[in-house]
């Protein structure tokens, strides 16, 4: 009814409560009696519709005021797995940036140690977790310094002067993902279809940017280990893949709104499967598929947003 629901939206700031597009066709006039889960965590709250398996995010505390001077630097959180030889070169060229004020290593091999090359500098941390789950990308053990967190794989290179350039970017909008690596989600007659960088170039549209490298406040790091996520974070470790996808959703779900594509030049040495990529697994595109469908069905059918908005540093080129 009405005023319960205008309650609620009160109670969270005056951010409108998500009530999905497809809903009344879902229901088709069915009445249903919902109850309202709250997670709180560190200025976000998971609210969720527990019989239609509606999630959203709300952000009455999210920084999304004027630019500070915290937001100048970010905070860099590497994943990486037994390729020593890559993370050396990451940290090395990340440690220079102006633009990062700190690298945490996310280090989640139970039978190694971490290179010595880590230790002694002021500027990288080992964050070491006591399970090997991709989770842990998202799953800090301590909360970064800075609002702007830069999630990264370790074999991914995009010059210091476009990091700075994207993290400009990103401070005109903080609560959008900013990121060079978009990937387009279609859904037909039900059935959701991962697409590939050569669909993104063909169609120009885009429905998300993977988080093997971009930009996000670190306030969505504490939504997404809320426990009324749980059920995503646990399929994420039975498949070994899409942590990147529920991150995008829990993102647009708070956002109502599509990621931003910076346009930037990077090296990635994981691309077409090389140095073992998850992404090069034959069935790859099939899981990430029924993760999309699994993470609509508990969000909403139409989370992600899709666009053909494209965010060039107009200073770097000649043609824009």
């Amino acid at each position: 009814s009405p005023a319960p629901r205008e309650a609620m939206r009160r109670s969270h700031g005056g951010l409108p409560l998500a009530t999905p597009g497809g809903e009344k066709a879902a229901t088709k006039g069915a009445r249903r009696r919902t109850s309202v889960v709250r997670a709180s965590c560190a200025g976000l709250c998971v609210v969720g519709a527990a019989t239609t398996g509606a999630w959203m995010v709300c952000n009455s505390q999210l920084s999304v005021a004027a630019p500070t001077e915290e937001a100048i630097e970010c905070s860099v959180r590497v994943n990486t797995f037994r390729r020593n030889d890559l993370l050396a070169k990451f940290v090395a060229h990340y440690a220079r940036c102006r633009c990062v004020g700190d690298i945490t290593v996310v280090w989640s091999d139970l039978e190694n140690e971490p290179p010595e090359f880590l230790v002694g500098s002021d500027k990288v941390a080992v964050e070491r977790h006591s399970r090997d789950s991709l989770n842990n990308r998202f799953l800090a053990l301590s909360a970064p310094a800075h609002a702007a967190v830069l999630s990264s794989d370790d074999d991914v290179f995009v010059s210091c002067r476009d990091l700075a350039a994207m993290l400009d970017a990103w401070r005109s909008s903080p609560r959008q993902m900013v990121g060079p690596v978009p990937r387009l989600v279609a859904r037909h007659r039900g059935t959701f279809t991962y697409h590939t960088w050569l669909d993104v170039w063909w169609n120009g549209k885009y429905s998300l940017v993977l988080t093997k490298f971009a930009l996000f406040h670190r306030d969505y790091l504490a939504a997404y280990a809320a426990d009324a996520l749980r059920p995503l974070r646990d399929h994420v470790d039975r498949h070994r893949n899409c942590e990147d996808l529920a991150m995008s959703f829990l993102v647009a779900n708070a956002t109502d709104a599509p990621p931003t594509w910076f346009r930037a030049s990077y090296l990635d040495y994981g691309q077409y499967g090389r140095n073992g990529g998850i992404s090069g697994a034959p069935d790859h595109i099939k899981v990430r598929a029924n993760c999309l469908a699994l993470f609509a069905n508990t969000f909403r059918l139409d989370t992600l947003k899709t666009t053909s908005h494209k965010v060039i540093d107009a200073r770097s080129y000649w043609f824009w």
